[in-house]
């Protein structure tokens, strides 16, 4: 019965991601995770990101954007992450958690953290 109530917790966080967008992607997903996991005094930039994330620095850029405040065909986004210019290398960009993007994350750490 344990691995049901773990497949269980899979199954919402992975519909959580759904109620952002039904057709979001596994590579995506794994960008936010990963943009989640690091030092917020220390942001990555999007290509550390990618390669943390197993992507070319062209998806993780795509995948990136998809949870900022505009996507990339400059529609409205998720507005769960934020990038900025890293002021030592000008042509790369840092990624890191907006406000909204944390609470989401906490969302998800919530359905891992019950206990059933």
């Amino acid at each position: 019965m344990e691995k049901n109530i773990e497949l269980r917790k899979l199954s919402r966080i992975l519909n959580r991601f759904q109620e952002l967008d039904i057709e979001m992607q596994i590579p995506t997903v794994l960008i936010l995770l990963e943009a989640a996991m690091q030092d917020p005094k220390y942001p990555k930039s999007v290509k550390a990101l990618g390669a943390l994330a197993g992507q070319k620095s062209g998806s993780a850029s795509r995948n990136v954007m998809a949870f900022c405040e505009r996507n990339r065909n400059k529609g409205v986004g998720h507005g769960l992450l934020k990038t900025e210019e890293n002021p030592e290398f000008r042509v790369e960009k840092l990624v890191s958690m907006t406000q909204k993007g944390d609470l989401f994350i906490k969302s998800i750490a919530d359905i891992l953290n019950e206990h059933n």
